[in-house]
């Protein structure tokens, strides 16, 4: 729109952006301008199956966590931080079981289903006090003690009906620690062996680690699951009223508990959710990054089952064009409401109408992941760059994506850093012929100058990438176009390459399609073509 037509022109200023794009702090945007779209009524509907909200880093996982608890007359965020997991990576009874091979999952799904609970009762009847938790326990224990098949749930009750009010880190040590009393009764030499150091489950024959395993078992069995299970049932039977609660769990993504145990716990999360599908008006939405649910899969030696089996929990988001469009509407009608009277200001007013042949919009669009966070990243560097004026031109745009690319391949890198950390590595490997699309075959030649650098990089804890040059290093070249092919097909999963499997397909990108591509569907004629969200970032040669 010209100047010359706008009665109360604009001035854009640096730092006067949309938003930050991250829930956490965007506290001036989120709930004012808020989009409904298809996930968030999954999200708050009760009988709906949804219970996982999966996404990418900044698909809008935390905002409909936040939005719902602003919504919701009984809401309770769950913070992992708070949880004091870090005693239990930190138990040295447990440490030497998980580092031994012994199977800890039922322990973790006692944990979260102990926790769970607690939390549930705490808002269901507003607990504050050990009176008043031993109040409603009294409430269940009239309901029934009758029913012989609940007596040990009813024991579990007693055990705890004075402390579920207590700070749920208390509640968690109290758990831990009886384990902990019980194995160190049962292996208490064995423990104190493996504290004093000098790598001694090393040391252990796998007939002693099994020997062991088998006497723990008992202690970490499926008693405590059972007797919660119980109480789980119990409290689906107090519907009394026409409440509807909703727990929110979110920040599992961070460093919240030692790696060595945070993925597993997280599965044990997952595979407690749907036992809590019983208590009709109690809502659990747990928000979990996409690489971080890739990681809790890679932790598990049956991929395809892990997948199947949380597939029926999970709401992936995923925004329509419209929907973003909206989105950045929204907010830049609330940021210049605040400065300007008369007609709204949106997208049109202040952006150029169109970029080469494409609107203006669709072509910002199309250097994004159709994430909430990629836009209004993008929409902030071009305010930014035309600090003083009162449009955005063309060359101002541009501009802007160098920027932003820039910081989208840090973001990517980072985002996915844990289930790939040489994933920076890889994108230069793909990206080093300076060009937007290559066929597979093209890059075998610089397999070896790849796979040499990467493998005599020291090894992290997890990397896929090392552990596929360490192939490479064992059995040569007859295995040079594998490697190009997995590496693809990691480069697809983080959502950095779209790929045409063969010349008659179209170019399939992971944000829009299917999530994974085999690295067994791929051949000679498949082609990958780098996202345009980092064509600038690598300054290549068909950038245009």
């Amino acid at each position: 729109m010209a100047e010359s037509n706008m009665t109360n022109p604009v001035v854009l200023r640096r730092g006067a952006g949309i938003g930050t794009g991250n829930a956490e702090t965007d506290d001036e945007f989120l709930f004012d301008c808020f989009v409904e779209y298809p996930p968030v009524e999954d999200c708050r509907r009760l009988n709906s199956p949804t219970m996982v909200v999966a996404g990418r880093t900044g698909s809008g996982k935390t905002a409909i966590l936040r939005y719902l608890e602003n919504e919701a007359r009984h809401s309770s965020a769950i913070d992992p931080f708070e949880m004091s997991m870090s005693y239990v990576s930190n138990s040295d009874a447990l440490r030497f079981l998980n580092v031994i091979g012994a199977d800890l999952d039922l322990f973790f799904q006692v944990l979260w289903k102990h926790v769970l609970c607690i939390e549930y009762i705490r808002l269901r009847w507003d607990v504050n006090s050990g009176d008043k938790s031993r109040n409603i326990f009294a409430k269940l224990f009239d309901g029934f003690s009758k029913d012989e098949r609940k007596q040990k749930s009813l024991d579990y009750i007693r055990e705890w009906e004075g402390k579920f009010w207590i700070t749920m880190d208390q509640n968690i040590k109290e758990v831990t620690e009886t384990v902990e009393r019980k194995l160190k009764a049962e292996i208490g030499g064995e423990i104190e062996k493996f504290k004093a150091g000098g790598q001694y489950d090393k040391r252990l024959s796998r007939e002693k680690k099994s020997e062991i395993i088998a006497r723990t078992r008992k202690i970490i069995s499926s008693d405590q699951l059972s007797e919660l299970h119980g109480v789980i049932e119990m409290l689906a039977t107090q519907n009394s009223d026409a409440g509807s609660y909703y727990l929110t769990i979110d920040k599992l993504d961070e460093r919240w508990v030692d790696d060595s145990v945070r993925f597993r716990m997280i599965k044990g999360l997952m595979e407690s959710l749907k036992t809590f599908r019983r208590i009709k008006n109690l809502k659990i939405l747990v928000a979990l990054r996409e690489d971080v649910l890739e990681r809790v899969v890679q932790e598990t030696a049956d991929i395809s089952f892990q997948r199947e089996k949380f597939e029926d929990l999970l709401v992936r988001l995923k925004w329509t064009r419209s929907e973003l469009k909206q989105l950045v509407e929204k907010r830049l009608n609330a940021l210049f409401k605040r400065q300007y009277t008369g007609s709204l200001i949106g997208f049109t007013d202040i952006f150029p109408a169109k970029i080469g042949a494409k609107e203006t919009f669709d072509w910002m669009l199309e250097r994004t992941l159709m994430r909430p966070r990629d836009i209004i990243a993008f929409v902030n560097e071009c305010i930014d760059g035309a600090n003083g004026r009162t449009n955005i031109p063309v060359n101002t745009v541009r501009k802007s994506e160098v920027d932003f690319a820039r910081k989208r391949r840090d973001a990517l890198v980072q985002e996915w850093k844990s289930s790939y950390p040489s994933l920076d590595a890889v994108l230069d490997f793909v990206t080093s012929r300076r060009k937007s699309g290559v066929d597979l075959i093209e890059l075998i030649d610089r397999v070896d100058d790849f796979c040499t650098k990467a493998w005599t990089k020291e090894k992290v804890a997890h990397d896929p990438v090392w552990e596929l040059c360490n192939r490479y290093a064992e059995d040569g070249r007859k295995i040079a176009f594998d490697v190009v092919a997995e590496l693809a097909a990691i480069l697809y999963r983080v959502g950095g390459v779209g790929i045409k499997i063969s010349p008659q397909d179209r170019f399939f990108f992971a944000h829009i399609d299917q999530p994974l591509i085999s690295a067994q569907v791929l051949s000679a004629n498949s082609k990958i073509r780098l996202h345009p969200m980092l064509h600038a970032a690598y300054n290549l040669q068909d950038r245009s």
